[in-house]
């Protein structure tokens, strides 16, 4: 495919970008001629991903601070700045009613999910401000702005999301610094494959298949490229006046 935007020049920091969306979304950016720093915390499938696009990669745990400002200050001793930044690292966690669940099971996602992107913000923001320019987008998920039985602290990290997300284009938008967020519905990822087991372990096919038709437009799951289209968009510059919004990719499912 080709690419409808051009990123020349541009340096691209992508967590999570060894599978799912950040795969995706790195594809998308070395076919418009960005350069790439994919961020992971496994690295086998990192390096491999690496080498097909001829990125930088970086192995680090996102829920770490001195991991993240390693993924940051290597982007900058390579590059020597941040443009893009797809904040996008997130695990789904255990699901279980809240009675069932440890704090330790509660404070996992939210170490990756909510305090990975705030440190990520963080460290990448310090680093666009004095360039005054810079694109950001964070993944959340259509759990930010509902909740859901047996999901709770997923449904707790992506609120966090949304919100950091919010003060993040806020606190961005002085230095010409966009900001904003994308809410996947049911896409067919690693991620999504994962949740069907713990719905149903014996049947994981059949959850796809009922989940599938609960979806208004075309009764399927969404993919990770059609999620990439909407990343990609928000990172271009057709969208220059667009900062601190939710959008949701989801078939319509939250529509009603």
């Amino acid at each position: 495919m080709s690419a409808r935007y051009g990123f020349d020049g541009q340096v691209a920091v992508i967590t999570g970008g060894a599978a799912g969306f950040g795969l995706a979304v790195a594809t998308r950016l070395a076919e418009a001629g960005a350069s790439l720093v994919l961020v992971d915390i496994t690295a086998d499938a990192l390096h491999a991903a690496a080498e097909k696009l001829g990125a930088l990669a970086v192995v680090a745990d996102v829920s770490q601070e001195p991991e993240v400002d390693k993924y940051v200050a290597a982007a900058v001793e390579a590059h020597g700045r941040i443009d893009l930044f797809f904040n996008n690292a997130g695990i789904e966690g255990r699901m279980a009613p809240m009675t069932e669940l440890s704090v330790a099971d509660f404070d996992r996602v939210m170490a990756v999910n909510a305090r990975g992107v705030f440190m990520g913000l963080r460290a990448v923001l310090k680093v666009m401000k004095p360039q005054g320019s810079g694109v950001i987008v964070n993944t959340a998920s259509m759990a930010a702005i509902k909740g859901a039985a047996t999901f709770s602290p997923y449904i707790a990290s992506k609120h966090a999301v949304l919100g950091l997300t919010k003060s993040a284009a806020l606190e961005g938008a002085p230095y010409g610094i966009r900001v904003n967020c994308v809410a996947p519905g049911h896409i067919d990822t690693r991620m999504g494959r994962d949740l069907t087991k713990q719905i149903n372990p014996d049947d994981p096919e059949g959850v796809f298949r009922a989940v599938s038709e609960t979806v208004p437009l075309y009764k399927r799951y969404g993919t990770a490229t059609e999620v990439a289209n909407l990343v990609v968009w928000l990172l271009s510059s057709e969208s220059e006046y667009v900062s601190g919004s939710l959008h949701l990719i989801d078939g319509a499912i939250n529509a009603g």
